[in-house]
């Protein structure tokens, strides 16, 4: 059985999927999500085999998202759900920190299929999309599109982002409320969750984040996750 998580915001598109899916015995819909922080909390809990994922989410974009799906479940192959897609994503399906493009519309009836050959640890780029893949990697200029693109260095993304995250343990220097906040976020709840769970009012929540972020340097919900994890506030296994 393939355990498949579904991360989609339009609710159409998560029943068109489960719908599709269902039609196949060897696959089980084990959770819907429809954001980012969804996709966090449901993939560290549940482990799933596939995730299908929208290429645009709120409060953690799906660029910013295979990454830290991935410390989460490495084990896990993650499927873009695409009708525009960024040179920056193809790139990502080539090197394997993705095992799927696809395109929402042209390839959704041949989904059990593509998830199945994934699941036996193939990879799938939508034909729509192998052109640009085959021009990404031949070095090609799009001159008619006025688009000059190449290969980020990835080296030295990691050295920027390790500059960017701080280097103190936040336990040194954060209070025990921020402490908690901030680990809240580093599991992908979101403000209304957090306030509920440590029973606080979301404007407060809201606040300690803001304090947080002043404290830290760091400028999103993002850095503040991958920062949580560094320090191990939040399990990355």
């Amino acid at each position: 059985m393939i355990k498949v998580l579904i991360i989609e915001e339009q609710k159409e598109m998560r029943v068109k999927i489960t719908s599709i899916l269902s039609t196949r015995e060897s696959f089980q819909v084990v959770a819907h999500g429809k954001d980012g922080y969804d996709a966090l909390r449901l993939t560290g809990g549940l482990k799933p085999d596939i995730i299908i994922m929208d290429n645009h989410l709120e409060y953690i974009d799906g660029e910013e998202l295979p990454p830290l799906l991935r410390a989460r479940s490495p084990s896990t192959a993650i499927v873009i759900l695409t009708a525009q897609t960024s040179n920056f994503q193809l790139y990502r399906a080539v090197t394997n920190e993705v095992s799927g493009l696809i395109h929402k519309e042209a390839d959704m009836e041949s989904l059990p299929w593509i998830l199945e050959c994934i699941s036996k640890g193939g990879c799938f780029i939508s034909p729509t999309l192998a052109a640009r893949v085959l021009h990404l990697f031949s070095g090609v200029n799009w001159q008619s599109t006025h688009i000059h693109f190449t290969l980020p260095d990835y080296a030295a993304v990691k050295r920027t982002e390790e500059k960017v995250l701080p280097q103190e343990d936040p336990a040194g220097y954060l209070s025990k409320t921020e402490l908690q906040v901030l680990t809240c976020v580093g599991e992908g709840n979101t403000s209304g969750e957090i306030a509920q769970n440590l029973h606080l009012a979301v404007g407060t929540v809201r606040n300690y984040i803001s304090s947080v972020m002043h404290k830290t340097g760091l400028h999103s919900r993002p850095q503040l996750v991958r920062y949580a994890l560094k320090y191990g506030l939040v399990s990355s296994a």
